[in-house]
């Protein structure tokens, strides 16, 4: 038996340290909007690009060593970037989140912007996204209207899936990924493999996401990330994708998220109230 690795002398069971270091702990915490405006400038603008500039000195510092793998070192300070990484985006949602709100609270009392701009922003880079938001939230409406129309069409299943993603992981745009369920739903195949391939070029993907390039790059990397766990099945809403050229997109996904009543079929039955997910650092 291995270390840190014990057996229940009542159950079959074994143990180990991982079965309880990976479980979610969800933390909540109550900050008034000027404080979360201050942590997330300063994860933002501070603490993050501190420990991203760290990582790179330190790896900077283990190829002229030639050292082949990583030392524990990096491994603890990547580890630490990526928590800090994803609390900044959390952060920073939060915050554009609850402005949001406000601007619709005055907008419906027919303030003009450049009240809510002298209620919210404080200073140059407040102006600047409280305007951006402003332009935005017509958009965001349409964007939300039409991802509830495309929910619709979608198996009962996956809506289940997408409704505990908006529960439990919190730096989710749930809009867009039901936008991109949706159309990998649509465009899977071929029932008989667990993973579904497609293939987007041209720049179709971003043009169906309406994202750049690179925010396209970073909310696939974040899908590769959370795990759906149903039962013994569990994938990734994004199994794996590949980028060439800058201009084409594989996309490999499992279909027991986008396609499970095909799933069903040709592998093995499905249970919703067994439905965990996680964001995997």
């Amino acid at each position: 038996m291995k270390k840190n690795e014990f057996s229940s002398d009542n159950k079959n069971t074994t143990y180990n340290r991982s079965n309880f270091e990976n479980r979610n702990i969800k933390l909540e915490v109550n900050l008034t909007l000027h404080d979360v405006r201050l942590l997330s400038k300063y994860l933002e603008n501070e603490l993050v690009p501190t420990l991203d500039n760290l990582l790179t000195q330190l790896n900077f510092k283990a190829i002229n060593q030639e050292e082949t793998l990583p030392s524990e070192e990096v491994k603890y300070y990547t580890y630490i970037f990526n928590i800090f990484n994803e609390l900044a985006e959390i952060t920073y949602g939060k915050m554009v989140k609850e402005e949001k709100n406000i601007i619709d609270e005055l907008k419906e009392d027919e303030i003009p912007i450049n009240g809510i701009l002298g209620i919210l922003a404080d200073k140059p880079d407040d102006e600047q996204r409280i305007t951006n938001i402003y332009k935005a939230i017509d958009d965001l409406e349409l964007e939300e209207n039409e991802a509830l129309d495309l929910e619709k069409k979608l198996p009962t299943f996956t809506r289940n899936i997408l409704r505990k993603l908006d529960s439990d992981v919190n730096s989710l745009y749930i809009p867009l990924v039901t936008k991109l369920i949706s159309f990998l739903r649509n465009s899977t195949r071929d029932y008989s493999q667990y993973l579904g391939k497609a293939i987007f070029s041209e720049g179709a993907l971003e043009e169906i996401l309406e994202l750049d390039f690179t925010t396209l790059d970073i909310f696939l990397g974040k899908l590769a990330k959370v795990k759906v766990t149903v039962g013994e099945v569990e994938g990734y809403i994004i199994d794996d994708f590949s980028i060439y050229n800058n201009d084409t997109v594989i996309v490999q996904y499992p279909i027991f998220i986008t396609n499970p009543e095909e799933y069903q079929k040709h592998f093995s039955p499905l249970n919703d109230e067994e439905i965990k997910v996680k964001f995997e650092i």
